[in-house]
């Protein structure tokens, strides 16, 4: 396939023949978020070892809180990539998703990494469009079609 770019502000996605290359501010994110969930973490073990001194139950439910509820974000962050760079060999799908309004692309890696990019409103359908064309090249490429759908 052609080369192909997606610009917004604070974001480009090119798709090349071989590879694919997403300039946002993944990376930066990605570590920010693991540092204060990882302080959120502490803080909240904290308060459970300040309920074992003091008795008061508050900070035992409220330190589970908040330690159990960042601990699901670290672990989620974890199976997510921020790589800037890869190969379309290491892609097993694309998906254009939308949540409360906002469109954003999820692009499943091999080891069962997500890499996602948001901010991507400004070119859905002309992305939504690039995808389904990848999709149907993959399916011609791996005999997985019928005759007459695609």
């Amino acid at each position: 396939m052609e080369t192909q770019t997606f610009k917004t502000k604070g974001c480009e996605i090119t798709f090349q023949d071989e590879k694919i290359v997403i300039t946002d501010g993944a990376k930066k994110r990605f570590y920010t978020t693991l540092f204060t969930s990882g302080l959120w973490v502490f803080y909240g073990v904290l308060s459970v070892l300040r309920y074992f001194q003091k008795g008061d139950e508050f900070l035992l439910w409220t330190g589970l809180f908040i330690a159990l509820g960042h601990l699901v974000v670290l672990i989620i962050n974890l199976f997510r990539s921020h790589r800037s760079e890869f190969y379309w060999h290491e892609v097993n799908d694309i998906e254009l998703r939308n949540r409360f309004g906002n469109y954003f692309l999820d692009i499943k890696l091999d080891g069962n990494k997500i890499r996602r990019v948001s901010n991507i409103d400004a070119f859905k359908e002309e992305l939504q469009m690039y995808i389904h064309r990848w999709q149907q090249a993959e399916n011609i490429k791996n005999g997985n079609y019928k005759r007459g759908t695609l």
